[in-house]
């Protein structure tokens, strides 16, 4: 049974022979290429594929976007990058949205030091963008993708960057603050807008309905202490519920990307329509035991997941990592809906061996 086998065995609860094991190695990997570290052979698309098969680790992320942006033509795109500063701006008749990213060399990586949505006054700019923007299904990338991974792997289908409106307004568009700052001087509009946005991006739904992906991936990044209980229960839970049926209804598997806090939405996810939730970060990095996620999941929904990122690096010694990921496969020996996961990414300081442990660990697990 391949690895693509394995995780379809998961998403319709029968029990493989061997649970699915899939990493998103492409930060680790995107990090060794910047170091000048990574083998040749490992180079270009082919050698990514390398790069998973060599390591035992199912390949899933990331297949390129199912669709074609178009912008209204009276919003202008402008992109600058320039000592280590990377600057983006949404030029429109009403003004000017501008965002900021700043590189971290020792982390490899992009901060948001400024974003594109910081009073009322932008949130309606913002809106009026999305209103007007078309898109075109293109599934051939996609689907050419596919056919290199093979059994070794699925491409999973992208979703857009926060799906749901207020996942994307905290996690890229406006930050925290900005978010619950311009909700607490006017709700009601906030409620409008999100409601606007997401309605607005319903087509990018039907492209996703219609595409060749088995499973659709929501990335939204959601920590449990940041988005809450009631600000999920008002704004994702029916968002997501709608977007659920309708790709349910043609015939696709859903997962979500949960990869912060756990505790205060877990019990939310499948009442939301999910049937996998991505990324599941456990103690001691997440707030929730091992043991607690089954429990409080409920039977059906698929857990991915489970080994924190920080693990694959030199913080932890060897035998921590050992006696956790035991721990982890013994918790989960007879649970024909769990898939081994990185959650949710392998760092820069990846330590190759633990990465390879995994499958051992997987194999050997009767």
């Amino acid at each position: 049974m391949n690895e693509r086998t394995r995780l379809k065995a998961a998403l319709k609860g029968e029990k493989a022979e061997r649970h699915a094991w899939y990493g998103d190695l492409s930060y680790w990997y995107g990090a060794l290429e910047k170091q000048g570290k990574l083998e040749k052979r490992y180079c270009g698309e082919e050698g990514y594929l390398r790069f998973h098969k060599d390591l035992g680790v199912g390949i899933c992320f990331y297949a390129p976007l199912m669709w074609k942006t178009n912008y209204p033509k009276w919003a202008e795109f402008k992109e600058q990058e320039k000592g280590g500063q990377r600057s983006r701006e949404l030029i429109t008749p009403k003004g000017t949205l501008r965002s900021l990213e700043t590189y971290m060399p020792e982390a490899y990586t992009w901060a948001i030091t400024e974003h594109f949505v910081k009073t009322p006054e932008d949130l309606e700019i913002y809106a009026d963008i999305c209103r007007e923007t078309r898109y075109e299904a293109q599934y051939e990338e996609y689907e050419r993708i596919d056919r290199l991974w093979g059994e070794d792997g699925i491409a999973v289908g992208i979703a857009p960057l926060g799906s749901c409106p207020l996942q994307r307004m905290i996690a890229r568009i406006a930050g925290v603050e900005n978010t619950y700052g311009i909700y607490a001087q006017n709700p009601e509009r906030f409620r409008q807008v999100m409601d606007e946005i997401a309605e607005s991006e319903l087509p990018l739904f039907h492209i996703l309905a219609n595409s060749p992906a088995d499973l659709i991936e929501f990335p939204e990044n959601l920590s449990a202490d940041i988005t809450g209980r009631n600000f999920f229960e008002q704004y994702n839970m029916p968002f997501y519920q709608k977007r659920n049926g309708l790709l349910h209804a043609a015939g696709k598997y859903t997962s979500i990307h949960n990869d912060g806090m756990l505790a205060a939405t877990w019990d939310m996810i499948a009442p939301s329509g999910f049937d996998v939730v991505e990324a599941v970060t456990p103690a001691p990095v997440g707030d929730l035991e091992m043991t607690e996620l089954r429990k409080k999941a409920g039977e059906q929904i698929v857990i991915w997941g489970g080994i924190p990122g920080a693990l694959f690096s030199e913080l932890y010694s060897d035998a921590f990592f050992e006696e956790y990921l035991l721990r982890l496969a013994e918790t989960f020996r007879e649970d024909a809906r769990f898939v081994f996961g990185v959650a949710d990414q392998v760092p820069p300081d990846g330590v190759w061996q633990r990465v390879k442990k995994v499958r051992d660990i997987v194999e050997n697990l009767t």
